[in-house]
């Protein structure tokens, strides 16, 4: 039996924009507390590309960042918007995160706190098929866990579902497949679950998507950012 067609139609232009993902997250940060910039660069394909960042701070005396060495400290109380940019291809690509910094850390030498170690998401629908729900990626042995909430749901009716990890939501080309219709384990279209994902690292991704793989239809996306 053939498959029927997706009511849609198929993306045409795969490019987004260039962007930067920060990884590092300041959701405790404190006074003396000090983190290495971790950041990745992806192009208008959703590529990972080495590039070279610059850091500035828009409160100094709050949050002081040492551009040469991709360090940011905590100072004194208050709040600071850190831009982290690059140039890449003749374009300069900005992203801006803000710091506030809490309270005085017992220790006076400072800290060095962890990445980001769980990241969330929203599905929203991006065509008229049902795609919808939150859900939370933590880091597990040799790979991650993401677990999809009661408010998960996912359209049955699709000629051929398949769900990926991606850093780019327009297309599945170089993307991670990770629940489709005809895995041997089903696809769960409702409520509560979670799918373990071995052998990629928390940060990897900056998309969740669903599709309708056999035309190419993007049915829903949920960008994913630290917790």
């Amino acid at each position: 039996m053939g498959f029927s067609s997706c009511i849609q139609e198929d993306i045409v232009n795969d490019e987004i924009d260039a962007s930067i993902r920060i990884n590092n997250s300041f959701s405790n940060f404190k006074v003396n507390d000090q983190v290495a910039l971790d950041a990745f660069f992806f192009d208008n394909l959703g590529m990972r590309q080495t590039v070279a960042f610059d850091l500035k701070s828009s409160n100094p005396a709050t949050v002081e960042v040492d551009n040469a060495n991709k360090i940011i400290t905590g100072k004194a109380l208050g709040t600071a918007v850190i831009t982290v940019s690059t140039l890449y291809a003749g374009v300069t690509t900005t992203k801006e995160t803000t710091v506030t910094v809490n309270a005085v850390t017992v220790n006076p030498g400072g800290t060095m706190p962890t990445n980001s170690t769980a990241k969330v998401g929203t599905i929203t629908k991006t065509s008229s098929y049902a795609s919808a729900g939150d859900f939370e990626i933590v880091a597990i042995a040799n790979g991650i866990r993401i677990t999809f909430a009661s408010n998960y749901v996912a359209d049955q009716t699709l000629p051929g579902f398949a769900m990926y990890l991606t850093n780019n939501p327009n297309s599945i080309s170089g993307a991670l497949k990770i629940d489709s219709q005809g895995d041997s384990d089903g696809v769960i279209y409702k409520g509560i679950h979670s799918i373990d994902v071995i052998g990629v690292g928390i940060n990897d991704f900056g998309y969740l998507t669903h599709w309708c793989e056999p035309f190419r239809i993007k049915v829903g996306q949920a960008e994913i950012k630290n917790k």
